[in-house]
Order: structure tokens, then C-alpha cells, then sequence
């Protein structure tokens, strides 16, 4: 796994894509702050902070609800603008990464329907992370804590939808699952740090860095989670090359493996009547 990294440029391309997350950020903060302006009736500060939002974004959410309608509207606009300009040049950088690690030929264009699951993908993300949050607020770290186990399963389950649409050499969506536990555990432990550790140091850090120690702070959490995207594509395939798909292992077992037999489609679509050398 560590010479399939470097071979496929895991480091670089972990940096290419923390940045163009955070370049996929900043239009969709703007898209949000240009939809509260017009929820000025339904949003207030006890209402942002219920729903574990703060900070910055509560800040510059509670100054939309007094700006013009036309500026609401330029900041939607733009908003959607920018986040399908850098939503397709992330999809670019994720197909050459899987391309790399799979070692297939790298494809010059991402699809339109890649562009939108990768767009949906991430503000999926966002929209859990405040529910977890919420959930921390009203109920405690205990429900906070049983929700990361469900985010980390959520998480996981949209990479796999999300790689099973960027290339590699096989069908079966078996070999994404060791892929998809990477990407979601490293998610979900990282919203649980966030959350449960580092609201307190943020806050003090915003007062003696000011905005460039969080920016520093935001690149760096990208890149864990970039580096953790990168590794889910060298572990899928290093995992399938060597030991084969996890759908085999599955249906492998005793009830199970009689479901193929049953249902020749779920044999088909997990591949498991063709034999590997």
C-alpha cells in the first residue's frame, strides 16, 4: 500500500484536493448565507446556535437577513456558479487519483452525473455534521457520540456511490467497502473531534490568529480528509489485487451463499460467476 502511494502521487494529490475542497467550500458558504437571507422570519441567533451553527458562518448568516433581496439573489447565483466550477475540477482531481492508484488510463473529462454526486456527497456531509451537532446540543456527548457511529455508516455508504463512479477496472462494488470504511471513519472521527474537542481552541485561536490561523487550521483538516480520500483508491485496489473482492468473502458464507443461486442479479451485479487468476 505505501509503494502503490507513492506511485500514485498520494501526497500531491492529497494537497490538490484539500485545496479545491476548500475552493468547493467558500461558493457553498455563500450559497447558504444567500438562502438564510431570505428565512430572516424563521432564523435567529438562539435558532442558528440550537443547530450547532456559530462562529463565522452565524455571523455572516445574521448579517444576510439584512441585506437587499438583489444581493441575496448575486450571492445565490455566484454561490451555485462556484460550486459547479470547483465541484468539476475536485471530480477531475478525484478520477485521476483512483485512475492512478487502480492504474487505469486517466480520463480527461469527469461525468455530468459524477459532478453531481460529488456536489451532493459533500453537502450531505455538511448537513449530518449539523444534525450530529444538534443532536450534541440538545440530548448530549452520549447521543452525539452513538450518532458519529451512524454518520461514519453514512459517510462510508455515499464514497462508495461516489467511487463507484470514478474509474477502476471492476463493477463489483464489494472492492469499494475497505475504501469506504477508511473515508468514513476518518470523517466521522474527525467531525467528533471538531465537535466535542476543538470549539474552545478555534475560539481562542480566532482571537490571537484572526482569520489566517483558522484558514491554516480548515487547509489542514482538508488534507487529513483528502489524504484519507486518496488512501480509500490505494486500499481498494491494493485489497482487491491481492486477496480479491470482499463480495467473494461475503457470499462465502454459509446462509448467504445461496443467495447468488437464488437470484442470479445479485451474482451479476457483484460478479461473482467470473472466475480471477
Amino acid at each position: 500500500m505505501l509503494a502503490r502511494d507513492r506511485e500514485a502521487a498520494g501526497s500531491v494529490l492529497g494537497g490538490a484536493i484539500a485545496f479545491r475542497l476548500f475552493l468547493f467550500v467558500v461558493p457553498f458558504v455563500l450559497l447558504l448565507v444567500g438562502l438564510a437571507g431570505f428565512m430572516e422570519r424563521q432564523l435567529d441567533e438562539e435558532q442558528l446556535e440550537s443547530a450547532g451553527i456559530a462562529g463565522t458562518i452565524a455571523a455572516q448568516i445574521d448579517a444576510a437577513v439584512t441585506q437587499p433581496d438583489s444581493a441575496r439573489w448575486l450571492a445565490i447565483g455566484l454561490g451555485l456558479v462556484g460550486m459547479v466550477s470547483t465541484g468539476r475540477t475536485l471530480s477531475k482531481v478525484l478520477a485521476q487519483s483512483s485512475c492512478l492508484a487502480w492504474r487505469v488510463p486517466v480520463r480527461a473529462r469527469p461525468s455530468a452525473r459524477l459532478i453531481g454526486t460529488m456536489i451532493g456527497l459533500f453537502i450531505g456531509v455538511g448537513l449530518v455534521a449539523v444534525v450530529v451537532n444538534s443532536l450534541r446540543l440538545h440530548f448530549g456527548v452520549g447521543a452525539a457520540s452513538a450518532s458519529f457511529a451512524v454518520a461514519a455508516a453514512l459517510y462510508a455508504g455515499a464514497w462508495m456511490v461516489l467511487s463507484g463512479l470514478l474509474p477502476h477496472p471492476t463493477s463489483d462494488p464489494g472492492v469499494l467497502v475497505p475504501g469506504g470504511l477508511i473515508v468514513g471513519i476518518a470523517l466521522a472521527g474527525m467531525q467528533a473531534v471538531s465537535q466535542l474537542y476543538l470549539p474552545r481552541r478555534f475560539a481562542s485561536a480566532s482571537q490571537l490568529y484572526g482569520a489566517l490561523g483558522i484558514t491554516v487550521v480548515t487547509l489542514g483538516w482538508f488534507f487529513i480528509a483528502a489524504r484519507a480520500m486518496v488512501m480509500s483508491f490505494v486500499v481498494d485496489a491494493v485489497v482487491y489485487e491481492r486477496f480479491g473482492s470482499v463480495s467473494r468473502v461475503v457470499f462465502a458464507l454459509p446462509v448467504l451463499r445461496r443467495l447468488p443461486s437464488r437470484w442470479p442479479q445479485i451474482g451479476r451485479v457483484f460478479q461473482l460467476d467470473e472466475d480471477r487468476g
